[in-house]
């Protein structure tokens, strides 16, 4: 039997359980459907977005992930106000992966819902759409009472890298919520060396939370800012691993001599992860001293360390 004819077959058996009376057979057919291609299959998914069960809904919403188009993005949409919570994290969940330019007013216009969960979900899926057009809503989302929403506008900030918010970013550096500071910090990831935001972003490395730092540190490692350097090497001391370990990273992209002997204590605590990612840094800053440290540490307990160490060994060799 040719492939399409045994495909129709299987759409024709789904379209039969979609509408069976049990509710766990609708619900199983809405997962299958995840597997099937084209428009029939979207419309029984669309269909089950209605269904009286919400445990249809939610697989509806869920399966819809695996399909595109604009009328998939409008039927999402509008599972964000069902009552019922799964239902609608499912259809947050599966609307932020769809890529739909064409859908970006309907979503532009949810981004200014009363309700905040519609209000995060619709920013959250026009961020990487990176369209100018929903700057003015995501810096109005920063103003809002609901820290979901201001954290969903700061990622369409990053994305959009918006000179002219870098202000708002600013502000928002010091919000009363660890989380938004967070995204704040995710968002300065286009700050210029020298420029509007950068002492923000070095500041940041100091946040009384840990995840704040850490964020910091990672986009500290991606924009090589130089200015953090000072900070960063402070930050391999920092109570909490998760941080040290992005410190590190950030120090080995700046190839910072002056990282050298903090990198080298590193190369002693007990976290593998924070030798390797400091064996790593020491290699990219390839300096002759480096070596005091990474030669007494060739014996690592840990291959994937030891592997590192003669690397970086290596490159400190050849820059003498």
């Amino acid at each position: 039997m040719p492939v399409f004819d045994a495909f129709d077959d299987d759409l024709d058996d789904l379209k039969e359980r979609a509408a069976d009376p049990d509710a766990g057979v609708r619900r199983v057919a809405m997962m299958e459907l995840a597997e099937q291609v084209g428009p029939e299959a979207i419309v029984l998914l669309l269909k089950g977005l209605g269904d009286e069960d919400a445990q249809v809904r939610a697989a509806a919403a869920k399966a819809l992930d695996e399909h595109d188009g604009p009328e998939v993005v409008e039927g999402l949409v509008g599972s964000l106000e069902d009552k019922d919570e799964a239902v609608r994290l499912a259809a947050a969940e599966s609307l932020a992966e769809k890529k739909e330019p064409s859908c970006a007013p309907l979503l532009i216009e949810r981004a200014e819902h009363p309700d905040p969960f519609v209000q995060a979900a619709a920013l959250r899926a026009l961020r990487e759409l990176t369209l100018p057009d929903a700057l003015a809503a995501a810096l109005r989302a920063l103003r809002s009472a609901a820290p979901e929403v201001r954290r969903e506008g700061l990622g369409v900030i990053g994305w959009l890298k918006a000179e002219e918010a870098m202000p708002a970013l600013i502000a928002t550096a010091s919000d009363e919520d660890p989380s938004v500071r967070r995204a704040t910090m995710s968002a300065l990831v286009f700050v210029r060396p020298g420029g509007p935001g950068a002492s923000t972003l070095v500041a940041g490395l100091s946040d009384p939370h840990w995840q704040v730092r850490e964020e910091a540190a990672v986009s500290a490692a991606k924009i090589r800012l130089p200015e953090a350097t000072v900070a960063l090497i402070a930050a391999m001391t920092d109570e909490v691993w998760q941080v040290r370990i992005k410190a590190a990273n950030a120090l080995g992209r700046l190839r910072a001599e002056s990282a050298i002997e903090a990198l080298g204590e590193a190369l002693g605590s007990e976290i593998s992860n924070l030798r390797k990612e400091s064996a790593a840094a020491l290699g990219e800053i390839a300096a002759p001293r480096a070596l005091n440290w990474l030669e007494p540490a060739m014996d690592d307990p840990d291959p994937d360390v030891r592997k590192l160490i003669r690397w970086a060994v290596g490159r400190c060799q050849a820059a003498v």
